[in-house]
């Protein structure tokens, strides 16, 4: 509840600062990133994320900039129980029975099956960012802000298999992905970050950031049912072309 309250605050504050601030384009940035979640859900062990966006910034008052991000992380994922978990009950209720009796049936035939999960991500952001130079040709810029993160997460089952012909003194295998059906959702969330910024020229700068983001938690709303992470820290390598 206090983190919806706290997104709605600050987009109110940023609708209302812009019905009366003159804005000016004032920077676009271009940026990669690593991500990687403290509070993991439905039984995630291990998940992180490395991705790219870009960022529009426009200034509104001194040492105050609007910012509009756009990006995509692909999240790699390890989950006890996959297709359990996933409620996949192609495989559960028919698939894994066939697979059993097919072992069964020939010693000769030998399977690997290997859960992966991806998921993809693209966050839509809109922020408020400070901008103070303590040093020349350095900035700190810190930022807080809400947005909206649409995911799609994706399940598929590797399958290895493996039949040996001793007549023939011969092995033949074989492998393909059999796919479950992904999963969506749009859930929101605020954070807030910090940027270090090194301006060699008057056109651009290089810089860095370190940030943490929190998942609004809406149970049975907007796929936060099936999203598995609560938050992630985030680090973020910048290009900035300033106008």
């Amino acid at each position: 509840m206090k983190s919806k309250i706290f997104s709605i605050i600050i987009l109110t504050f940023l609708v209302n600062s812009l019905s009366i601030a003159q804005i000016k384009l004032s920077s676009i940035a271009f940026y990669t990133n690593y991500s990687y979640p403290l509070k993991k859900r439905l039984m995630v062990t291990k998940i992180d994320a490395v991705g790219g966006g870009a960022q529009i910034s426009f200034s509104f008052f001194k040492n105050l900039e609007l910012s509009i991000t756009g990006g995509y992380s692909l999240f790699s994922l390890q989950q006890d129980s996959a297709i359990k978990q996933w409620n996949w009950r192609f495989y559960t209720e028919r698939y894994a029975g066939i697979i059993k009796d097919n072992l069964r049936a020939d010693s000769t035939l030998a399977a690997y099956l290997n859960p992966v999960q991806k998921m993809d991500l693209m966050p839509v952001e809109i922020s408020l960012k400070g901008n103070f130079q303590p040093l020349k040709n350095f900035y700190v810029k810190p930022q807080i802000g809400a947005g909206i993160y649409f995911y799609t997460r994706r399940l598929y089952l590797e399958e290895r298999w493996r039949k040996i012909f001793y007549e023939a003194n011969y092995t033949f295998e074989y492998s393909y992905r059999n796919f479950a059906s992904n999963k969506y959702g749009n859930p929101a969330g605020v954070f807030g970050l910090v940027e270090f910024d090194y301006q060699p020229s008057e056109i651009f700068t290089i810089g860095t950031a370190l940030g943490y983001n929190y998942f609004i938690k809406t149970q049975g709303k907007m796929g936060f049912d099936q999203f598995p992470i609560n938050d992630y820290f985030n680090f973020k390598i910048f290009l900035t072309f300033l106008y």
